[in-house]
């Protein structure tokens, strides 16, 4: 079953769950989360109640993994952020190596006025896929047939990256935050149709977006009841035209996914 504990900002809840609920939030988890304010007053503080997350994460759920974005680093003078990010992960990664675990923690460095928040949480949703290399497999023959330079796997409900494929010359596409890019853009996208719908976003889907220049064709499209894939594919209007269908035509195949994720949810 998965479950999501999120108590930011709320010492109570904090608490109970390091006392009285000790074993019953630590228990059977894959991930922990630990959002750092790099703006906090109060940053011994905040280490602290890190290390005791680790603490206790590491009594109950020793071969977990932990995730910690060092957030707000917008507010921070130029000339300070990265000293600063390196002193905090010099700090994160020493708590979580006193406290045993073996594998390094993953560091972030995020903000919400660019696409480091996707990428963080990208990073965080692929190590929750339990069937990634399946897909991945699935992604590169599906990208051989259509001739695409890139396929990019979305989660429907968040717009988050859950893999991709690369071929080709756009191995050296310059854009390496891409990605997140489109999923900012997608998520701009539910936000706008759901101002004008009277739905809530999450509730929003669009059919398809098309974006066809003289360089490249772009189409982003369902794929799953919960994914969305995005196909990059050189400028031709038959392929293109044929790429669709054959999408159309895979969801049968892609499926299965969709119920091979819901079981391994429930077990």
């Amino acid at each position: 079953m998965l479950n999501l504990w999120d108590c930011g900002g709320q010492d109570s809840f904090v608490e109970s769950y390091l006392t009285s609920q000790r074993s019953n939030v630590f228990g059977a988890v894959a991930v922990m989360i630990f959002v750092f304010d790099i703006s906090s007053k109060d940053g011994g503080a905040d280490m602290d109640s890190f290390a005791a997350n680790v603490r206790a994460l590491h009594e109950f759920s020793p071969h977990s993994r932990i995730f910690v974005l060092v957030h707000k680093m917008d507010l921070l003078p130029t000339d300070q952020k990265l000293q600063t990010y390196q002193q905090r992960t010099a700090d994160v990664k020493a708590i979580c190596a006193d406290e045993g675990f073996q594998s390094h923690p993953i560091i972030s460095a995020t903000s919400i006025w660019d696409q480091s928040v996707y990428r963080a949480w990208t990073n965080v949703i692929y190590h929750l896929v339990p069937n990634a290399a399946t897909i991945e497999a699935m992604l590169q023959k599906l990208a051989a047939l259509l001739n695409a330079r890139e396929l990019i796997l979305y989660e429907r409900a968040t717009c988050l990256v859950v893999t991709h494929i690369t071929r080709g010359s756009e191995g050296s596409n310059p854009y390496a935050d891409r990605f997140e890019r489109i999923s900012s853009i997608l998520k701009t996208h539910k936000h706008s149709m759901a101002k004008h719908s009277g739905l809530m976003a999450a509730e929003v889907t669009f059919a398809e977006l098309q974006i066809k220049t003289g360089g490249f064709m772009f189409f982003i499209t369902r794929l799953t009841e919960n994914t969305n894939l995005a196909v990059v594919m050189p400028s031709d209007e038959s392929s293109f035209n044929g790429a669709r269908v054959n999408i159309q035509l895979a969801r049968r195949e892609f499926a299965h996914l969709d119920s091979v994720e819901q079981v391994d949810a429930s077990s």
